[in-house]
């Protein structure tokens, strides 16, 4: 079953080929070096502790350390967490960090919690399609769900960014994480968690977020508690 996944991943990335990489492929950022130095503190942290959840993704992820700390703290200590999240990261560079590190946990996690691909539509303005984006991260998943055959996956939709509905780049996320949302991977459960950071007109919850994409405290707490049911649910 597994084989047939990936021979599906593919085939579509054949079909779906143009003059920008496949979203299958893994590609290292050589630029900037820091990168490079960031990744692998990140594989030396996850050598050397216990990982109960391990959350994979680019900025909004990653600054679980920065806006989201004392957060990431009270919520998710008991739980052994780890960060696998590199700013700017596309789907490329997110398999290539799995791949290339084989994620060397000193404990297998009981739960991964990934969210992906907001940089694929950002870096392609739009222009990449969404079916080749959500390729990408479920190629992604793919991975994990091979490299922790006991792990189960949370996979998370893309989140809102923008100034409302009508942004272009929201929209083109929606569309991606339509596709997301029809995924039948083993292990896996899909959950578009954007509402709660949405007010009734679609616009982001004031004080949640510092520029319309990445969160403020505030939005990293309705994060965690988005989250937390799936890891009490996991992580036992």
């Amino acid at each position: 079953m597994k084989i047939l996944h990936i021979l599906a991943f593919s085939l579509l990335a054949s079909l779906l080929s143009t003059a920008a990489p496949s979203p299958l492929t893994p590609l290292p950022r050589e630029q900037p070096q820091w990168w490079r130095k960031q990744y692998e503190q990140q594989v030396e942290q996850i050598k050397n502790n216990p990982c109960g959840v391990l959350f994979l993704g680019d900025s909004i992820t990653d600054y679980w350390k920065r806006e989201g700390k004392p957060i990431w703290e009270k919520a998710f200590s008991p739980y052994h967490p780890c960060n696998f999240g590199i700013s700017g990261d596309q789907t490329t560079n997110l398999i290539y960090r799995i791949t290339d590190s084989g994620i060397p946990a000193q404990t297998d996690p009981k739960l991964c919690i990934v969210m992906i691909g907001t940089n694929n539509t950002g870096h392609f303005k739009g222009g990449e399609a969404p079916e080749k984006t959500a390729m990408g991260i479920l190629g992604a998943v793919e991975h994990l769900l091979v490299r922790f055959p006991d792990t189960h996956v949370l996979l998370l939709g893309i989140f809102p960014r923008g100034t409302g509905p009508q942004d272009k780049l929201r929209q083109h996320n929606d569309r991606i994480n339509a596709i997301l949302a029809q995924c039948k991977l083993p292990r896996t459960t899909y959950a578009n968690i954007n509402r709660r950071f949405l007010d009734s007109s679609g616009k982001l919850l004031p004080g949640i977020s510092r520029d319309n994409l990445h969160f403020t405290e505030k939005g990293y707490a309705i994060w965690a508690d988005a989250v937390l049911p799936y890891i009490k649910k996991y992580c036992k």
